[in-house]
């Protein structure tokens, strides 16, 4: 089975993964179950799923591997130089695109791509994402670290699944 780099964020009305500061708390569910479908989508399983995750190092730095369910199990791939703490499980490559290039080839599981705007784009760009899971927080931000900041290929999805949940609309698409 081929390996395939998923892009999985939560994402504000307005377009945007993060305040300026990076900071995610205005990702919560407002708790309202009403209109909830049956289906529902679980992001643990999406979590545990994927044996590795590619991720900015903005997002490394400030996230903490600790927020990250099953940290200890997964490899991460980071983008640019990284701290100088040493970590098994942690790469930093100063080339992502070519270092994801290398990892989808190799044999494993689904890939987590986790950041916003610098390394998706990148990664896009190139063709290397197959699938899309955005998860639509009714928050309108003003501001911040967007989805996307360049122009990007035209590239046609299809919407494969969509749910609600606690008012969070989660929409998975894939390319045609």
């Amino acid at each position: 089975m081929k390996r395939e780099l998923i892009l999985n964020l939560a994402l504000s009305l307005d377009g945007y993964v993060a305040r300026e500061d990076g900071s995610y708390d205005w990702i919560q569910a407002p708790a309202d179950s009403t209109p909830n479908t049956p289906l529902q989508f679980d992001n643990t399983a999406f979590f545990e799923s994927c044996d590795t995750v590619v991720m900015g190092h903005k997002s490394f730095l400030e996230l903490g591997l600790e927020d990250i369910p099953s940290a200890k199990e997964k490899q991460f791939l980071v983008a640019r130089r990284g701290p100088e703490e040493k970590r098994d499980n942690v790469h930093f490559t100063p080339d992502l695109v070519a270092s994801v290039k290398e990892l989808l080839a190799e044999e494993g599981g689904p890939v987590w791509l986790f950041g916003g705007a610098q390394i998706a784009d990148s990664l896009i760009a190139e063709d290397l994402v197959t699938e899309y899971i955005l998860g639509l927080v009714p928050v309108i931000l003003g501001k911040g670290r967007r989805l996307f900041d360049q122009a990007l290929p035209e590239i046609p999805l299809k919407l494969v699944e969509s749910t609600v949940t606690d008012g969070i609309a989660m929409l998975r698409y894939r390319k045609v």
